[in-house]
């Protein structure tokens, strides 16, 4: 009698993963590419918001700018002093012109319009120790080296010289595109420029003096405006 010996049936071999420990070349260079895009967007990002801080902050300096500007020429227009009849007389064409004459021109720089003007008034920057009186004020435009147009105002005290730039003349203000001045009569009538000494504008002044600048560059250009009625003026009736 055979002993027959049971042996355990044997269980399906089981096969055991094994991790990997590597990435593929083609995997490392999707992930490459991954990261390289993730990275601008968030450098585009960050370069976006600076550009934008940097526009604002350079806006922010012209508007300033524009509204020093515009104040201080407000504040010496409506200070003009003109002459009135009986005192003042129509000039003749050998007479030395009136030294409180308002006169306004245009000159072409670069391609680019700048009003000029020349007016007389009480207001100045700052008092000094010889107190008030009436001023000689000038309003030009000059290009600078380094190709930027910049706004000047020149003051003289009486006796008025003939008028030249100086160094000590204040810049009122810079980065100037175009500067414009419209000048108005008693009816209302547009002009480009003014001579308060010419029979063409019948020897009166402005009644108002409307401004307009334009500052920054030619990318990115803002415009200012300020209108000015003039407390002081002059009328003559025209010859018959």
């Amino acid at each position: 009698m055979c002993n027959k010996t049971k042996y355990p049936a044997r269980s399906p071999a089981k096969h055991k993963s094994i991790g990997r420990g590597a990435f593929t070349l083609l995997e490392i260079l999707v992930a490459m590419f991954i990261l390289t895009l993730i990275m601008g967007l968030v450098f585009g990002s960050f370069n976006g918001v600076f550009s934008n801080a940097d526009r604002l902050n350079a806006s922010g300096e012209l508007h300033e700018m524009a509204d020093v500007c515009l104040g201080r020429m407000t504040e010496d227009l409506q200070a003009v002093h003109v002459l009135q009849a009986p005192r003042h007389k129509t000039p003749d064409m050998d007479e030395t012109p009136d030294i409180f004459r308002v006169v306004g021109t245009n000159e072409i720089m670069g391609g680019k319009s700048f009003a000029t003007l020349r007016f007389t008034s009480l207001a100045r920057l700052a008092p000094d120790e010889n107190g008030g009186g009436i001023f000689e004020i000038v309003y030009y435009v000059q290009e600078e080296d380094d190709g930027i147009y910049r706004l000047y105002r020149a003051e003289n005290r009486y006796p008025y010289p003939e008028f030249e730039p100086k160094e000590t003349d204040p810049i009122v203000c810079e980065q100037l595109l175009s500067l414009k001045l419209t000048y108005y009569d008693k009816e209302g009538r547009e002009f480009e420029a003014w001579d308060s000494d010419n029979d063409d504008y019948e020897y009166s002044t402005p009644r108002a003096i409307r401004i307009e600048l334009k500052l920054g560059t030619e990318e990115n250009a803002y415009e200012f405006q300020a209108g000015i009625n003039l407390a002081v003026f002059r009328d003559v009736s025209p010859k018959r």
